[in-house]
């Protein structure tokens, strides 16, 4: 598919287009949500993960501290510090066979990062797994936890919401696919077939002095780790079918590594994305990845804009995760890119 870049003028249009299709097409169902806790073997920690899916039950509001945790206080108060979802907490699945798609947040995030995108899958069909990954000793950036751990937290997820005595039962074992935001980009091209080679992060920064935030990201400690970082076992996950990539970070691969992925792609750059930068990083994977991919890059956007939106308060901490270049529509992006994600995994699984 060729390259589409988008300009924010055209956001509204776009958005108006999404709402009346939406409209058209409807919903599928209420979403459900719960969590369950997962076990990681290479840091030994066990990590919760958010489930949205399909239900019948009636939503009401929810509001979720980022450790997902309900928030006890009234809603005008929880409003601005806490996450609100309307959802039917708890809710009994409904009937039906259902894909999985598991999502993967950027270093320091939570699984609360991509919370719309969850209950746009889950409403029209698809169970969403999305973990608060457990932090490596570099805050989530590099070392083993991060290159092993991450793909091998995927495949712990994906075997745990099999084993679920409720939504088990009704996922289709061959309808499985990621997302993966920035670091999380990384972890879906690595369960998707690319055998990661950390240190080739070392060399790309020696060849390339332009690239300083990137190569300064994390500091001397997560430089330390990259170097020690040995060889890689094989983190693939042959059940993983397809996958899609939000400004990805595609440098811990080798040119080869990346043409080992086979599943389909949709990939979007942000083109104000100063940490992967788009020749770095999504123009790269954009020449080497299969025949099918899509590729999108965002006018406007900055790395961040991936992220679903902040509550008021949280918005302040959350500095420039919480901001976007000027004049850019993050709200907009959310409402197209969204529903363009559930159509594409419904073509491609």
């Amino acid at each position: 598919m060729a390259e589409r870049r988008r300009s924010p003028r055209t956001f509204l249009t776009l958005l108006l287009l999404a709402v009346v299709a939406a409209a058209d097409a409807g919903p599928r169902s209420n979403v459900g949500y719960r969590t369950l806790h997962v076990h990681d073997t290479v840091t030994g920690e066990r990590f919760p993960v958010a489930l949205w899916y399909p239900t019948r039950a009636a939503p009401a509001p929810l509001f979720l501290a980022t450790s997902l945790s309900p928030c006890g206080l009234p809603s005008m108060l929880c409003r601005l510090f806490a996450f609100e979802m309307l959802v039917a907490a708890e809710g009994p699945p409904a009937d039906g066979a259902f894909g999985l798609i598991v999502i993967s947040h950027g270093s320091g995030g939570t699984a609360l990062n991509h919370r719309g995108l969850a209950m746009a899958l889950a409403a029209h069909g698809y169970v969403a797994a999305a973990p608060t990954h457990p932090r490596g000793a570099n805050n989530d950036i590099s070392g083993d936890s991060v290159w092993i751990g991450r793909p091998k937290q995927v495949s712990h997820i994906i075997d745990a919401v099999f084993a679920d005595r409720d939504l088990g039962p009704r996922v289709q074992r061959r309808r499985i696919g990621v997302v993966g935001h920035s670091n999380g980009g990384y972890t879906a091209l690595a369960v998707a077939g690319a055998p990661p080679t950390p240190r080739a992060l070392i060399e790309h920064c020696r060849q390339h002095s332009d690239d300083t935030r990137f190569c300064s990201f994390g500091g001397a400690a997560t430089r330390e780790a990259t170097a020690g970082s040995g060889t890689v076992p094989d983190v693939r996950d042959p059940r993983v079918r397809a996958i899609v990539l939000l400004a990805p970070n595609a440098l811990p691969f080798t040119d080869d590594a990346l043409r080992m992925v086979t599943v389909p792609v949709r990939l979007y750059a942000a083109e104000r994305d100063d940490l992967t930068l788009v020749r770095y990083h999504a123009e790269r994977l954009a020449r080497l990845l299969p025949r099918d991919r899509e590729y999108v890059v965002v006018r406007g956007a900055g790395h961040f804009s991936f992220v679903a939106g902040f509550p008021t308060l949280l918005k302040l901490l959350a500095g420039e995760a919480g901001r976007d270049p000027d004049g850019f529509d993050r709200a907009a992006l959310h409402a197209m890119m969204n529903a363009e994600i559930v159509d594409f995994f419904d073509r491609k699984l």
